[in-house]
């Protein structure tokens, strides 16, 4: 029998190679984990036909196994002939035909059936340094076991193997059949779905997830693995945009209508009924007050909506306009003025200060007009 023989003979995946990496020779066990027939493998480089994720660790573990005389071990994915990738512990090591004393490399799938766990390592130190979460399920047994990762993420997961059914009744009910799907995929990797997840204290969490079919060693079972994500912040903040955003168009609809109601306002009467219908509301105020000057007099005229406060009208009635307020001044200048709070009300007309209703306001925008000048305000204005 040939001297390489001996190392083909394994029932696992095994093959020879040359220091550069190049196929000396395989079994049927290596050429059908590549995923092509033994003669399409002999001649070509190793690395060439692995996956591209798993080259660099693939090349690490052959120039160790070429220049040492120790064992090296990787775990390493292959395609797999089927949907499910296959998880293998692989062995380098070197030797030397007694013959030709020609030095090749050692590659070989390492039985890992009483050591599944180990082939799972390299996921979760990836999914802990990816802030993601790891989860497997055993179609057969209708199990969810936790695998680790992210530490956040295990908190909704507190009992480390768990039946699928528990695990679906914390699932939104709109979401269930999603997960479901899921699980019983057939695909060799699945697409990202999110769900609503409720936490222990009841709270929803949002989560993206996707699983991938796996075959955990050279004919060892299939099992589907899962990744988590946290969206929870994601979809909190994704949910304030599109309120802002919402917010933000309604008040733009609100102002349109306010300008062409104002357009169209052909007496004073129809105008005070425009403003004080429409502009508290419009830009957020809780009421709002109207004020008319009397060219004659060179007074103003108030009135107000039924959510004013009644004394801020009456203090406004009958004002000169020559007298230091805000709404006089806004009036003799044409400029708006803005009043965030009662102190800075005070800071910049303290005599002002006495007025019985100033307590009454958080805030007060005065905007005038060629006809008339309107006040309102509001809680946070």
């Amino acid at each position: 029998m040939d001297t390489w023989d001996e190392f083909l003979r394994w029932a696992t995946p095994s093959a020879l190679l040359t220091p550069d990496g190049t196929i000396h020779s395989l079994n049927a066990p290596m050429a059908a984990t590549l995923g092509r027939p033994a003669e399409q493998c002999v001649g070509y480089d190793f690395l060439d036909l692995l996956p591209e994720t798993q080259r660099a660790s693939a090349e690490s573990l052959l120039i160790h196994g070429a220049t040492t005389k120790t064992v090296a071990m990787r775990v390493l994915e292959f395609s797999g002939p089927d949907r499910a990738s296959v998880v293998s512990l692989i062995e380098a090591r070197p030797v030397k035909d007694p013959a030709s004393r020609e030095r090749l490399v050692w590659v070989h799938s390492v039985d890992a059936r009483n050591d599944p766990g180990g082939l799972l390592i390299p996921f979760r130190l990836a999914a802990a340094a990816a802030d993601l979460g790891l989860w497997m399920y055993e179609p057969r047994k209708r199990r969810l076991d936790w695998l680790g990762g992210a530490p956040a993420l295990a908190s909704l997961f507190p009992h480390a193997s768990t039946s699928l059914a528990r695990v679906v009744r914390r699932v939104h009910p709109d979401d269930r059949e999603a997960l479901r799907r899921l699980v019983r995929s057939t695909g060799a990797q699945s697409s990202w779905i999110s769900l609503r997840f409720r936490t222990e204290n009841n709270g929803w969490n949002h989560i993206a997830c996707q699983t991938r079919r796996i075959q955990l060693g050279y004919g060892g079972p299939e099992q589907v693995f899962g990744v988590i994500r946290d969206d929870t912040l994601l979809e909190a903040g994704r949910q304030e945009a599109l309120a802002t955003l919402w917010a933000e168009r309604q008040r733009a609809d609100e102002i349109a209508a306010f300008s062409a109601a104002l357009i169209t306002a052909a007496t004073e009467q129809e105008l005070q009924q425009v403003v004080l219908t429409r502009v508290a509301a419009t830009f957020g105020g809780t009421g709002a007050v109207l004020t008319l000057l009397d060219g004659e007099t060179g007074r103003l005229h108030a009135s107000s909506d039924a959510r004013i406060d009644p004394r801020q009208a009456d203090a406004m009635e009958g004002v000169s306009l020559d007298e230091s307020q805000p709404l006089t001044c806004a009036i003799r200048t044409g400029t708006p003025h803005f009043i965030p709070n009662r102190e800075e009300f005070i800071r910049d007309w303290p005599q002002t200060a006495s007025i019985p209703w100033l307590g009454s306001f958080v805030a007060i925008s005065i905007a005038p007009s060629v006809r008339s000048a309107t006040s309102r305000s509001g809680p946070g204005r």
